[in-house]
This record gives structure tokens, sequence and C-alpha cells, in this order.
């Protein structure tokens, strides 16, 4: 799934003129096919371990960035501080984007909270 992402990516980028996403998703989609060859066998309970990790570790940092992203991208378009003169309605753009994917990143982690703690014998409560 990660690679047809990148795949579509890249090929998105390129008709669209949009040479360094299309490098960029060309790089990141070697990296990623090299990663996942090296891997032999099964998998483990370490690289179970690690893969929870890593998915701790970005949803920790992608959440909250888009989150105060989202904040500063609609406080400039705004206009309403004193150092911005002008409304940027790409930005209002930009930053009701950013707002809807973290509100949409909360709720599937808390689907999935809830549903992976029924799942793994979490209390219920009443």
């Amino acid at each position: 799934m990660v690679l047809t992402f990148v795949l579509v990516t890249v090929v998105l980028g390129w008709i669209n003129g949009i040479y360094v996403l299309a490098g960029s998703g060309l790089l990141i989609g070697l990296v990623f096919l090299a990663v996942t060859k090296m891997k032999k066998g099964g998998v483990d309970e370490r690289e179970k371990s690690v893969r929870e990790q890593a998915t701790k570790i970005a949803y920790s940092i992608f959440a909250p960035t888009i989150g105060i992203g989202s904040f500063l991208l609609l406080l400039f378009s705004s206009g309403s501080l004193s150092t911005v003169k002008e409304r940027f309605y790409y930005l209002q753009s930009l930053g009701v984007i950013f707002a809807y994917l973290t509100l949409f990143l909360i709720v599937l982690y808390l689907i999935a909270y809830y549903f992976l703690n029924k799942k793994y014998g979490g209390e219920d409560e009443k």
C-alpha cells in the first residue's frame, strides 16, 4: 500500500510538473523498498516492537505538527494580526485542510484505540 501511494505521488508529481515532489517520492520509494527487502524471514517480537514504536513516534510528531501548522496558517490568513495587512485565502484553504487532517488523525486514533482495547481485553466502563 505504501509503494502504491508513493508511485501515484511520483506519477502525479511528474504529470503536474512538480519534479521535486516526483523525485522525493521516487527516493523515498527506493529507500522503503530497500529496507523491506533487507528483512528475511517472518516477523519476530523485536520487529513487531520496533514497528509499534516507530508508529507511536510518527503519530506523536505528525499530528501536533499539522495541528500547529493549521493554527498558524489560519491565524496568518485571517488578517487579524497587525503585521499582516491583507488576507491570504490560499493559506486559509491550506489551514482548513490541515485542520481536517488533524481531526481525522485524532478520530482514527480513537477508533483504533477503542477496538484494540476491546480486542485485547481492556476494561469495560459502565
